[in-house]
């Protein structure tokens, strides 16, 4: 058996590669990383920013490698508070296996999947579990969690006016 790095471990070694890519990167510090939903501060393209950085995406923990068609995007918090999406970062850096980074304009993904959650008002997917539905209502309140997230396909994101592929 190989060793797995726990989510946290992985999660710093994605937001390191990504600051890796900026001028004078800081990283957040935890009220910073867990209250405004930010991870690394830094210069790109002459433009000091905030961004929240997202590693590659299993659709279901069993899957043995990550996909590149779909990013999950949260909106609401495990505490019930905004999620990431609705955070003080600047932008949001999805790492990608077709190119290494997509970085999207906060902002514009959050109008973006509002507008898609509401036409849908808000609704869970009517698919089996193992079937990820874009845009459908997903959370964890099973396991005693109050999130809320949903699944984007990156073509959508890619077509947001502020993108930029690194």
């Amino acid at each position: 058996m190989t060793y797995q790095p726990s989510f946290g471990a992985q999660a710093k070694i994605v937001e390191e590669e990504f600051s890796k890519r900026l001028e004078n990167p800081v990283m957040a510090d935890y009220r910073q990383n867990t209250r405004e939903h930010w991870d690394v501060q830094g210069t790109l393209d002459g433009r000091l920013l905030k961004f929240e950085v997202k590693g590659l995406k299993k659709l279901n923990r069993k899957d043995t490698e990550p996909q590149d068609n779909l990013a999950c995007v949260e909106y609401v918090g495990i505490t019930g508070h905004p999620g990431w999406v609705q955070g003080k970062s600047d932008y949001i850096a999805f790492k990608r296996i077709k190119y290494p980074w997509l970085v999207v304009n906060r902002q514009q993904l959050w109008e973006m999947l509002e507008a898609k959650l509401k036409e849908r008002n808000y609704s869970p997917s009517l698919k089996p579990w193992y079937e990820k539905e874009a845009y459908a209502t997903y959370d964890r309140s099973y396991f005693g969690k109050k999130d809320k997230f949903c699944w984007v396909p990156y073509e959508d994101i890619e077509a947001l006016k502020d993108t930029i592929k690194l």
